[in-house]
């Protein structure tokens, strides 16, 4: 089973999206605050953060995984075959 982690951090772009589409694992804006968004984001161990948000500041992580879903953070629709995508194209 791949190494995941899940990541916490704030970025300051007007459009919190990633950069890079679309990213290895889900992701989900979990707050706000004047002039920056909070995201949650799983991504495969192979995988940097700073490729799809280059401007992420105050990153936290920890080695979890897979990725859990809740009612707060849901499974996306798109995630499975961009997982899938990008898991393939990384080997």
């Amino acid at each position: 089973m791949a190494k995941w982690f899940r990541y916490r951090f704030k970025t300051r772009s007007e459009d919190y999206r990633p950069v890079l589409w679309p990213p290895p694992g889900p992701y989900w804006c979990s707050g706000e605050g004047d002039d920056y968004w909070i995201l949650i984001a799983w991504f495969p161990a192979q995988f940097q953060i700073s490729d799809y948000w280059p401007e992420a500041e105050d990153l936290e992580s920890t080695e979890e995984g897979p990725p859990i879903y809740t009612d707060r953070f849901p499974k996306p629709d798109w995630i499975e075959s961009a997982v899938q995508e990008k898991q393939e194209a990384g080997r």
